[in-house]
This record gives C-alpha cells, sequence and structure tokens, in this order.
C-alpha cells in the first residue's frame, strides 16, 4: 500500500512538472515571496493571472520544441505535446483568456499594465513556432524564430523577465509604489533574485546542452561546456549572498529578506551541489531546479 501510494504521488508530480503546471505555479510562489518581502500586498487575482500567463507561455513553448530539443532532452513531455491540439493550442489559448480576465479583475493601473505588455510579448517571442528542416532533420540553424534565435542571451532575457514580472507587480500595484524607500527595497530584491534566476536557467541549459548543440542552439552551456556553467551557477550564489548582506539595510522587513535570501540560495544550492543525482531525471531536475522558488514563498510565510 504505501508503495502505491508513493508510485502515485510520483506520477502526479511528474505530470504537474510535464504539463508545465508546476512552473506556472512557481511564478505566483515567487510574486508571494516578494510581496511578503517588500510588505506590498496585491490583489488575490493577480496571482491568478501570473499562474494562467506563466502556463500559456510554457505550454506554447514545449508545443514549439517537442518536435526538436525537446525530443532529446525531454522525450516525455515532447510525447505529451507532440501532435495534440489541446496542449499545443486550445490550453494556451483559454489560459491566455482566462489569465487577462483575471488581470483586469485586479485592476491594474497603467504603469502595471505597461509591465504587463512587456512580460508578455518577451514571453510570446520566446515561444513562437518552431522551425525546422524540410526533411525533418536537424537543422544547423537555432529552432524558434524568436529569442531562441539568439541562444546565448536567452537564459539572460529570461531572468530579466522573471525578476522583472515578480518584483514589479508587488511594487506598481502599491498605494506608496513612489515612496523612495520602497524602491530601494525593491532594487536590492532585483539584484538578489536576478544572479539566482540566471543560475537556474544555466542548470537548465546545462540539461538540454546536448540538444541544443545538436539543433544549432548556441546556448552558454553549449559555448562553456559543464565545467564553465557550474563556476558561472557558484559565481552567482555567491553574489546573491553578497547582496544579502548589504541589503538587509535597506529591507522593509529585515526577517523576510533574509527568509527569501537564505531559501532562495541555499534552495538552489542544494540542487547545484546534487546535480549528478538529478540530472537523470527528466521531471525531477525540473521539479528541483524551480522548487526554490516554493520554499521562498514557504519561508516567508
Amino acid at each position: 500500500m504505501v508503495a502505491r501510494t508513493e508510485g502515485l504521488i510520483r506520477r502526479c508530480t511528474s505530470w504537474l512538472v510535464l504539463s508545465q503546471l508546476a512552473m506556472a505555479a512557481s511564478a505566483a510562489a515567487l510574486i508571494f515571496a516578494c510581496e511578503r518581502t517588500l510588505d506590498r500586498p496585491i490583489s488575490p487575482w493577480w496571482y491568478a493571472a501570473a499562474i494562467l500567463g506563466t502556463w500559456a507561455v510554457h505550454l506554447r513553448d514545449s508545443a514549439a520544441s517537442c518536435d526538436a530539443e525537446d525530443s532529446i532532452s525531454q522525450p516525455r513531455r515532447a510525447n505529451l505535446f507532440r501532435g495534440r491540439l489541446i496542449w499545443s493550442w486550445i490550453l494556451p489559448g483559454l489560459a491566455v483568456a482566462s489569465g487577462a480576465i483575471a488581470a483586469l479583475l485586479a485592476r491594474p493601473s497603467l504603469p502595471t499594465l505597461i509591465l504587463l505588455a512587456v512580460i508578455g510579448a518577451l514571453g510570446l517571442l520566446h515561444a513562437l513556432p518552431t522551425r525546422s528542416s524540410s526533411d525533418g532533420t536537424p537543422s544547423a540553424e537555432p529552432s524558434n524564430l524568436g529569442v531562441k534565435r539568439f541562444a546565448a542571451g536567452k537564459s539572460v532575457v529570461v531572468s530579466i523577465a522573471w525578476t522583472v514580472a515578480a518584483v514589479g507587480l508587488p511594487l506598481l500595484e502599491s498605494n506608496d509604489a513612489l515612496d523612495p524607500t520602497v524602491w530601494r527595497a525593491a532594487i536590492w530584491l532585483i539584484l538578489l533574485l536576478f544572479p539566482v534566476l540566471l543560475a537556474d536557467s544555466l542548470l537548465l541549459d546545462l540539461r538540454d546542452r546536448i540538444a541544443d548543440r545538436t539543433f544549432g542552439l548556441h546556448t552558454i552551456a553549449v559555448r562553456i561546456g559543464p565545467r564553465g556553467v557550474h563556476a558561472m551557477v557558484g559565481i552567482l550564489l555567491a553574489i546573491s549572498v553578497t547582496v544579502i548582506l548589504l541589503g538587509a539595510s535597506d529591507a522593509i522587513d529585515p526577517v523576510s529578506w533574509q527568509r527569501l535570501g537564505l531559501a532562495s540560495v541555499l534552495g538552489l544550492g542544494l540542487v547545484w551541489f546534487g546535480w549528478r543525482g538529478f540530472r537523470r531525471d527528466e521531471a525531477g531536475v525540473a521539479f528541483a531546479v524551480m522548487s526554490w522558488r516554493f520554499i521562498a514563498a514557504i519561508a516567508t510565510i
């Protein structure tokens, strides 16, 4: 009975990861952690909008990559999306529409609308349809027509988008967004989260390195190799630790600041140290890398 229960839990967790629902939930978790750290509550509708919007982008990205790099690096996810209209178009369309309704119900300010437009454009650009060769073989050219054509900068662009969205929503939706104290705290939070998110993205690129190289995507991981990626991750986490120490005096809630910082660095750091054990499980490595966002949200409660 115990083994059967554990197997059921493992299958459910795996499905949540492969369907990109876990990634979508992690966006809400990160926003919650930033809201608590900045002490700027936002409408619950924003969490629904974040989950649905993130899900739509990642659904399209998975559908665009299922016949390309994901077929090598994430074959189980590729099989889930390949040739299934519901995953490639119907669910993303419903998610976009529902997310837009949720955002409108949150009554966004004009700066927030501009922020959402920029983030949405970056997300959709990244998830444009895949370009494949006429005979179906891997092309020497990058497989996406959008941001993935500039694969070396993809990790940086994605990390900036996540950071700006997570910090920007609580900042722009607060009643005292013009307060210099709030802005200083927000800037420190950006400086803390961006290195962690970039390290997160680099580890995922390392997982996809062979597939990306096969399809002509010259990501940072392809260019500098595993040792270079691990060195960069170590440096990025060290930068975040330094920011935790330097930014404590400007934190609105020092306790939440410390908890968010330590949870983020330690959560991703454990995955980095145990990378050899995680990288063999397709769903496991994806969830392990994103888990620091949930840990950070729990730590700031």
